[in-house]
């Protein structure tokens, strides 16, 4: 409808009497339309009967209706104050044009308007029979986005955006919703009654722009309107990824997917383990009885722009428990007993006594990746095996360890020895102190007793003759120039050299 009503303005506008030099003519539309708050242009041309003469005074004025309101005038101070300020003439008299324009276009300013002529030395003359109405809008006409069909990502990329206005010297602001470059708008191009403006854009596409919409966004005083067109951009794979079951049994089959996202979509696929490649370019490959010890595999997705690839993939192998040959019992202050069971999904340990009817907990658990160490440890007193029971949902595994005892012996005897030595040690100390105190202390003389001793005396009383021969003069207690004690005999200085060894 609009299409047609803007070819049914233009048939007016072409239809309308043709300038002719010899007879008042004058070539406008039947209407325009304006948008409100904007300016509005009314296209005019005129032509009078000069015959042959060539005239330099004219007087250009524009009414409303039958002359209720001057519209313009060359004289200002003649316009209507409804009007004042807000009307010009775009054309030039003297070249028979005689367009005007209204700014700050009103409601209100709907007409009809009429075009009148006055020339100086000729005839004055309106246009009574040409008269034009313009259409106020109050909302703009949409843009018009123009780009290619489809894009590739990474190439510059031209879009145009056209505008519909009906004021070439009010032009409207226009936005992107893009990144890129804006050029100057074009030249103002008649479309009927309205004027057409593009603008240039250049920007570059990327992958996350497919699908989206490119719009462009035009401001006319304070009224925006938007228009957009959905991009499509060809890229090549990427997030490319290895999908599969989140688990599967040792032994059983597996089917994996290479997954990507890529415009136009992948066509082709290679798959990889660590060996090398594998056969197969469909983007599903089935792996036959896989095992714990199966390869990472990833995958490699190709379309007619490029290629990218999957990181490896390792498949999570559900497998029962496998102790290792490396669990065994050692003896340190205590024995130690260390069971490593190899298992997906993780095993629970119990320890066992010989007869199975006691149990012990374990004093640590240390996880490194597949592997679990358990470690029990086994104190004074309890039994010489014992049993490390691995199980997890898949299946179950035992062994059977012995705890070293005679480390137990060993460790009580090394502490008897000590106990012997630190004893010998200790008494020795004590008799050689308690000696020094005897030799040191001096026996007191008793003057007023003071008698002699004859060998009978001695032989009566038991006192041994040897223990005083260091006492000349036979004065026995006279301690103050002789010693007392007895000399020591050979054994005892065996035995104190005995100690001193010790």
């Amino acid at each position: 409808m609009v299409f047609c009503s803007c070819l049914l303005s233009l048939f007016f506008w072409l239809t309308v009497s043709p300038a002719n030099a010899d007879k008042w003519s004058i070539e406008v539309p039947t209407s325009v339309v304006g948008l409100s708050d904007t300016c509005v242009e009314i296209p005019c041309k005129f032509s009078y009967p000069a015959k042959g003469k060539k005239y330099t005074r004219f007087t250009g004025m524009w009414y409303t209706g039958n002359y209720e309101s001057t519209v313009y005038h060359t004289d200002t101070s003649k316009i209507s104050e409804v009007f004042k300020g807000r009307t010009s003439l775009t054309g030039d008299l003297h070249q028979n044009t005689c367009s005007l324009k209204i700014s700050s276009l009103r409601g209100s300013d709907t007409g009809p308007f009429m075009f009148r002529i006055e020339i100086e030395h000729l005839d004055k003359y309106t246009y009574v029979e040409n008269k034009v109405s313009i259409t106020v809008k109050e909302s703009p006409e949409q843009p018009t986005v123009s780009v290619e069909d489809e894009v590739t990502s990474g190439d510059l990329v031209i879009a145009t955006c056209t505008v519909l206005h009906s004021c070439p010297s009010d032009l409207p602001r226009v936005t992107w919703n893009h990144d890129g470059k804006h050029s100057s708008p074009s030249q103002p191009q008649n479309h009927s009654q309205w004027k057409l403006t593009s603008y240039n854009f250049t920007f570059t596409p990327s992958r996350e722009d497919h699908n989206k919409n490119l719009s462009c966004s035009a401001e006319f005083r304070g009224k925006t309107v938007t228009g957009f067109k959905t991009l499509k951009v060809k890229y090549p794979p990427y997030n490319v990824s290895v999908e599969t079951k989140p688990s599967v049994k040792e032994n059983d089959s597996v089917e994996l997917t290479c997954s990507s996202n890529s415009n136009p979509p992948a066509d082709s696929y290679q798959w990889f383990s660590l060996n090398g490649m594998l056969p197969g370019k469909k983007p599903t490959y089935k792996l036959e009885r896989v095992t714990r010890h199966t390869e990472a595999i990833s995958c490699t997705a190709i379309n007619t722009l490029g290629r990218n690839s999957s990181s490896p993939q390792k498949l999570n192998v559900l497998y029962p428990p496998d102790i290792k040959k490396e669990t065994s019992c050692q003896f340190a202050s205590v024995t130690d007993c260390v069971c490593i069971v190899d298992s997906n999904p993780p095993s629970e340990v119990k320890w066992f006594g010989p007869d199975s009817s006691r149990t012990f907990p374990s004093s640590s658990i240390k996880q490194k990746e597949s592997l679990t160490i358990f470690t029990v440890q086994i104190l004074l007193g309890l039994p010489d095996t014992v049993q490390c029971f691995a199980s997890n949902s898949l299946g179950n595994s035992s062994i059977t360890l012995e705890a070293p005892q005679n480390g137990i012996i060993i460790y009580i005897a090394v502490a008897s020895a000590i106990v012997v030595v630190s004893v010998g040690v200790l008494v020795y100390v004590l008799r050689r102190h308690c000696g020094n105190r005897a030799t040191q202390q001096p026996v007191m003389k008793n003057e007023q007793n003071e008698m002699k001793t004859t060998p009978k005396d001695k032989e009566e009383k038991g006192i041994d003759e040897d223990i005083y021969t260091n006492c000349p003069d036979g004065r026995v207690y006279d301690n103050w120039e002789c010693d007392v004690r007895p000399l020591p005999s050979d054994s005892a200085l065996e035995d104190e050299s005995v100690y001193a060894n010790v």
